[in-house]
């Protein structure tokens, strides 16, 4: 409780004094209130101890008055008034018009600092958001393309067909010769590398088992599926990207017809069916390619190349890679246009954005094919 009379007295008597008055609740400033004349403790010890509903703060009997005790007059105003006590401040007159000045510079002070503190927490939302939107867009694309997919299957005549089949010859046909070619040398190449080792230990036949499971199961979708990411997935995300710049993509959606699926759906279809296709025959030829060593360094005729696929190799290899296809192929397909929609109006971005795509791709085909080999070791396949 306080008393009657709380008097903070100090040694120099022109110091700034405070004196509460408890009965008329009324706070008393005396002596000077300059710069080297307060003392800010006493003056914040006796104003955290006021709970009171109302207070008046007499200061006619002030001696003298400049901004800083100006300013220390506003904060004890302030802080009373943030403590819920209804506060009336009396003051000489040329006392009020300089506190009215600095407690105008002071409000304003107050205003600009918050504004920059909204600022500050504005511009650290949006680097934090720029941080993200990659993250934010893809996930936005892909929900795009499941909506706009499950309205295809409501009505498959709506997708543009003519599109599924340009992009299934531009992947599969156009790219058959060389993913072929491809498959072939590296099956060939595979065989007369490990001849050596399994001639070493007497174990010819062996080399058909090693490249039933490499070239089938590994080697073929691999390749397959990064020829395709580097053929046309830079194509399609060049040929979106361009669309874009020449606001075509803008054209389309001002017609009522949905970008997603009038450009990403037809060429996802048509790399996922081109993918598999693709990889089943990598994988015959790559298969091949392997024979025409092992016949030539180890002796092992064709008609018993057959017969020991068909009978030690399991057929698992060969649809576990048609199945991890499916999946690169969708991941292909899906990063092209993605990146295709990223770019920026101008040529420069064309370019960014077609590299980043193929790099992603490959990343991608990298990944899955690492989290299919855990499937299908945890599945015994």
């Amino acid at each position: 409780m306080y008393k009657n009379i709380v008097n903070h007295e100090f040694d120099n008597a022109n110091i700034a004094k405070l004196t509460l008055d408890k009965k008329d609740n009324t706070i008393y400033l005396n002596g000077a209130w300059s710069w080297d004349n307060i003392d800010e403790n006493e003056i914040q010890n006796l104003i955290s101890t006021l709970h009171i509903p109302t207070i008046t703060v007499n200061g006619l009997e002030i001696k003298k008055l400049d901004t800083t005790g100006a300013y220390f007059i506003h904060k004890i105003v302030m802080q009373l008034t943030a403590n819920n006590v209804a506060t009336q401040l009396n003051l000489n007159t040329d006392d009020q018009k300089l506190f009215n000045r600095v407690s105008k510079n002071l409000i304003v002070l107050e205003k600009l600092q918050e504004q920059t503190k909204q600022y500050n927490t504005t511009s650290n939302n949006i680097k934090l958001s720029t941080q993200f939107a990659p993250a934010i867009n893809l996930i936005t694309f892909l929900g795009q393309i499941c909506i706009s997919f499950s309205k295809t299957i409501k009505s498959p005549l709506s997708l543009d067909w003519k599109e599924v089949s340009r992009t299934l010859f531009n992947a599969g046909f156009k790219g058959l010769f060389v993913v072929l070619l491809l498959n072939f040398l590296i099956g060939t190449t595979l065989a007369y590398e490990m001849a050596p080792q399994f001639t070493q230990y007497g174990a010819n036949i062996y080399i058909i088992n090693f490249l039933g499971i490499s070239m089938l199961k590994e080697v073929s979708p691999l390749l397959t599926a990064i020829m395709i990411a580097g053929r046309t997935g830079s194509s399609i995300t060049a040929e979106i990207g361009t669309m874009k710049i020449q606001e075509e993509v803008d054209a389309i959606k001002t017609m009522g017809i949905s970008p997603i699926q009038r450009l990403v759906l037809p060429k996802v279809l048509g790399i996922v069916i081109a993918t598999p296709l693709l990889t089943g025959l990598a994988g015959i030829v790559g298969m091949m390619g392997g024979a025409i060593i092992a016949n030539r360094n180890l002796g092992i005729t064709y008609n018993f190349f057959i017969t020991r696929t068909q009978t030690n190799v399991s057929i698992y290899n060969f649809t576990d890679g048609l199945i991890k296809s499916v999946a690169f192929g969708l991941s292909i397909a899906f990063v092209s246009c993605f990146c295709g929609f990223m770019v920026q109006g101008n040529s420069n971005s064309i370019g960014i954005q077609t590299t980043r795509s193929v790099v992603l791709s490959i990343l991608m085909i990298v990944f899955l094919d690492a989290v299919f080999a855990i499937i299908f070791l945890q599945l015994g396949i």
